[in-house]
């Protein structure tokens, strides 16, 4: 089967599965849980996404999400790869822990925005985990519905203009919820061309985008990266951090301060390898990709180094 296309634009409105590898599980227990919804909230942080809808199920998740600025596949890429790294290194295994890709499609908002997150929801009922949406601790509908609070990325506002009056509105909600708690119908099977959910007239219209190849890395860059620190920034903030010279990071040939700039680079920035490279005089985008790589492993052991990196992210904001 061909791989369904990946379309990225401001305002974007995604229904995205991600499965694990051969269909294995992905979450062991609670810990696995907690440390994915952790790793959610900092991509909301990093990349500026709107969460209204999620549900984690034994080897896969939903999540619905809108995207201001068009960074759904860098988004999913650290989201990920962050958690498989996390998850080998605490269940001491190797491998792949996801499958290659996550499943994305368009969703119109106007149309079939409240039935994909009744339908996010209901997968535990409908997986029997459960019986009731209540009963999933891991999922948005808690939240949601009033049975517990929010965390602090998940915009349930966004859901509460949706539903009527202010005093009443979580009614509204849970009594939506209701109206399909036993229905057996398939969300999935409404969406056209591995990629769209949403009326023909829509469909059409995002039909020409797509066409107009306005997707993925055919984006205009200076619309990808608008508002993004630029690498010499980066430099200055890292060296910062680390009572460093922007110079002599430049110039070192390699060390902690350049894999953190490459890091902050290519994920808070959004810059492309062979810019990293370029402002840090390295010969190839190869050895960005493997300072890339050096950092996510060393963050995720190194306490000390989270917090130079979260002090940098909060300089660069």
């Amino acid at each position: 089967m061909a791989r369904a296309m990946r379309i990225e634009f401001p305002g974007a409105v995604y229904h995205i599965t991600s499965r694990g590898n051969e269909r294995r599980d992905i979450f062991r227990d609670d810990t696995d849980r907690g440390r994915f919804l952790e790793l959610l909230g900092e991509v909301v942080r990093r990349f500026g996404w709107i969460v209204t809808g999620y549900s984690m199920l034994d080897n896969h998740f939903h999540l619905v999400i809108e995207t201001p600025t068009p960074t759904l596949s860098r988004g999913m890429q650290w989201l990920n790869g962050s958690y498989a790294a996390w998850f080998n290194r605490r269940h001491q295994r190797w491998g792949h822990l996801l499958g290659d890709r996550f499943h994305a499609f368009l969703v119109e908002k106007e149309s079939y925005y409240l039935e994909l997150l009744r339908y996010v929801v209901l997968n535990p009922v409908r997986a029997k985990m459960v019986e009731r949406p209540e009963q999933h601790a891991w999922s948005s509908y808690r939240a949601t519905a009033g049975y517990e609070a929010a965390p602090e990325w998940l915009k349930v506002g966004e859901i509460a203009a949706l539903f009527g009056e202010a005093e009443d509105w979580r009614e509204n909600y849970r009594a939506y919820v209701e109206e399909k708690l036993t229905s057996e119908e398939r969300l999935i099977d409404k969406v056209q061309r591995q990629l769209y959910l949403g009326t023909e007239e829509w469909v059409a219209a995002m039909r020409k985008v797509v066409e107009s190849k306005l997707r993925g890395d055919d984006h205009p860059r200076a619309q990808r990266t608008v508002g993004r620190p630029t690498m010499a920034t980066i430099v200055d903030v890292v060296a910062g951090a680390l009572r460093l010279s922007a110079r002599g990071i430049r110039e070192s040939h390699g060390g902690v301060a350049r894999m953190l700039a490459a890091w902050l680079g290519w994920y808070e920035g959004l810059h492309r390898l062979r810019s990293i490279a370029a402002a840090l005089r390295l010969r190839s985008s190869g050895r960005v990709s493997d300072l890339i790589a050096e950092a996510e492993r060393a963050l995720g052991e190194d306490l000390e180094l989270r917090r130079v990196v979260d002090a940098a992210c909060a300089a660069l904001t």
